[in-house]
């Protein structure tokens, strides 16, 4: 496990390892009941701890499981590609090794794009999909302007180490993901500050954050249409959830998105940017509770 990534305090009953798909993967594992569980899955650069605001109230009445993806955080880093299919099969097998037959799937940016593409490949292991600020390339386009010098091979392995020149480089990268990162309580602002550093001290999730980063740029160029012929057959429910201010993942994508399946609707939350679970969360689980109790 790697120590820069700590664990907060509130999560650490809950914190486990287990062996998944060849690795060792990170998890906090909160909750119990007879709903279906729910597994948390983290974005691009992220962990499971970008979930310690809402994990708990969402297993008031049911499991509720967060990982670190491969790569990231203080599950193993291998070396190899970082694709949405390869981090798809890493829940699947995550599943089969807690015993989770089906789960309703929550996923934030590229955690988006997995639980959807797991979605797609295997829809008997999901019941219902929540989809905050992300889903599958089904569009052509191009990543967000902070992402683009992270793109060439080289100029991204200096831009990402270059990061690690100051604190405050490291802390500046996260205010395009925030509606006002600023306002942000001073705990969360500590913590933040804390995590980046570790982020990008870390050699391993340098190469995984790239590699994920630059796999998904081909799949938009490459595979969006036959994605988006496969997302017009998805038959999984799916909640998908916008901060009205988010700069990374545009509102026009989850209206596209919702467009193309049978079974959507497209919740937006004020004041908020890309990363709802961290800047809102009331909002956030009110908006999980409301429609997993509607539906």
């Amino acid at each position: 496990m790697n120590e820069a990534f700590t664990i907060p305090e509130q999560l650490r009953p809950y914190a486990h390892t287990v062996q998944a798909g060849g690795m060792q993967l990170h998890y906090y594992d909160v909750g119990s009941g007879d709903a279906t569980p729910m597994i948390l899955i983290h974005g691009l650069g992220d962990e499971a701890d970008t979930w310690r605001h809402v994990l708990l109230p969402l297993a008031e009445q049911r499991r509720v499981i967060a990982l670190d993806l491969p790569g990231f955080g203080r599950s193993d880093h291998p070396k190899r590609a970082y694709t949405l299919a390869f981090f798809a099969q890493t829940i699947a097998a995550l599943m089969e090794a807690l015993g989770v037959a089906r789960a309703v799937l929550v996923g934030s940016s590229m955690g988006a794009a997995t639980a959807q593409r797991l979605a797609l490949a295997r829809p008997e292991l999901v019941e219902r999909l929540v989809l905050i600020g992300g889903c599958v390339p089904a569009q052509f386009g191009l990543p967000p302007l902070p992402l683009w010098f992270f793109l060439a091979p080289g100029l991204g392995e200096a831009s990402y180490t270059g990061i690690r020149r100051s604190a405050d480089a490291g802390y500046s990268t996260l205010a395009p993901y925030y509606y006002q990162l600023d306002t942000l309580p001073d705990a969360d602002r500590a913590f933040l500050a804390e995590r980046v550093r570790a982020r990008v001290f870390s050699d391993g999730q340098r190469r995984a954050f790239l590699s994920a980063l630059r796999w998904m740029t081909i799949e938009r160029a490459v595979r969006a249409n036959q994605l988006r012929q496969q997302v017009i057959q998805q038959k999984t429910p799916t909640l998908l959830i916008w901060g009205e201010h988010d700069v990374i993942a545009p509102l026009s994508a989850a209206y596209a998105m919702a467009a193309l399946l049978p079974h959507a609707e497209v919740t937006l939350i004020p004041a908020c940017g890309h990363l709802p679970q961290q800047e809102r969360p009331a909002e956030l689980i009110a908006a999980i509770g409301g429609y997993l109790f509607n539906v």
